[in-house]
């Protein structure tokens, strides 16, 4: 049984490991936005002179904007785990954005597990569970673009390859309902008194949320909306830019930059700006006025979460190095 009291702190080599890890995520990052910048030919002069001419309101805008999609992925995750582990809206806020912060740290999403950490040692809740709920929210938050571009496909015309694109990405995710659908079928558990059959069992605990009602409607109503909202932001925020975007536009660059997001840089440096700016010149926005806009929206939305999650950190006590509390700890709380 692991207790969060005998967390031990990080040692300069597990740092320095990290450190390496984000490292090579981030060149594989720029490598990726190196590759973009020679493909499409980019004249930094130009890029430089559009960021220069960029309008007062935008950055506040996309800071404000971005603090609304952690509000509503907070909701989205809430309505997984609330009713299951009894938490707060303001556990699951909190924990979303040190997420954040620690996702702009750490490739491949590393700080998904760490806002488990977190808050299963701020509320004592088992952290297995939470994990279960996190499989959820997280295929919640995919699953997310599936009613959205329903919705836009009736409304507008979608391009193609945004048919192609959603219905791979739909098979997975019906893929991947299934197996979670399975792993909450009552049974055995191989092993359930041992520590590894305990986390299972806790595991599954938090992956049943996927079975209830309550989840499929936030699988309709609740998850698109942090989609519709960065769109919506999108097309607005473009305009400052001379880059006049539909909603389905808008939704074909976010996800555009959200598939490039696959290769594991810290902070999707480099991923975010590629795969917006390729999608924007499908849209025959030249490359420099694309990659200035995606620059600015994803920095102005980066930096503030990072520091958000810091705040919150700093002010519960938190060591930003190691993520241990020699003054506060929640001695219940547990894994098993």
């Amino acid at each position: 049984m692991f207790n969060a009291d005998e967390a031990p702190t990080a040692t300069p080599r597990g740092v320095l490991a990290t450190a390496g890890r984000s490292l090579v995520g981030l060149i594989a990052g720029l490598l990726v936005a190196a590759l973009a910048g020679w493909r499409f030919g980019l004249r930094p002069a130009d890029v430089l002179g559009h960021l220069r001419s960029v309008a007062g309101w935008v950055v506040p805008a996309s800071v404000a904007s971005s603090y609304v999609v952690l509000a509503l992925q907070s909701w989205r995750w809430h309505r997984v785990m609330g009713p299951l582990l009894g938490l707060r809206y303001r556990d699951a806020y909190k924990a979303q954005i040190v997420g954040f912060l620690f996702n702009a740290i750490l490739p491949a999403r590393g700080g998904d597990l760490l806002r488990v950490q977190y808050l299963g040692r701020r509320t004592g809740r088992n952290r297995a569970t939470i994990l279960g709920t996190e499989i959820v929210d997280r295929w919640l938050d995919w699953w997310g673009w599936i009613p959205t571009f329903t919705v836009f496909a009736v409304v507008s015309h979608p391009p193609i390859w945004l048919f192609k694109a959603l219905g791979i990405f739909g098979g997975l995710l019906i893929a991947w309902g299934a197996g979670m659908y399975g792993l909450t079928h009552r049974g055995w558990i191989p092993g359930e008194h041992t520590m590894a059959g305990r986390i299972l069992a806790a595991l599954r605990l938090g992956v049943t949320a996927f079975r209830r009602p309550r989840v499929w409607v936030t699988a309709l109503i609740v998850a698109p909306l942090p989609w519709i909202w960065e769109a919506m932001a999108l097309a607005v925020l473009g305009r400052a830019f001379g880059i006049p975007l539909s909603l389905v536009q808008a939704f074909s660059v976010l996800i555009a930059f959200n598939i490039a997001m696959v290769v594991p840089s810290p902070g999707a440096i480099g991923t975010v700006e590629a795969g917006g700016t390729a999608a924007l010149q499908f849209f025959h926005v030249a490359p420099e006025r694309a990659l200035a806009f995606m620059f600015v929206y994803h920095f102005s939305q980066l930096l503030p979460g990072m520091a958000g999650g810091a705040m919150v950190l700093v002010a519960e006590g938190e060591a930003l190095v190691g993520f241990t509390d020699s003054r506060r700890r929640t001695p219940d709380t547990k894994l098993v």
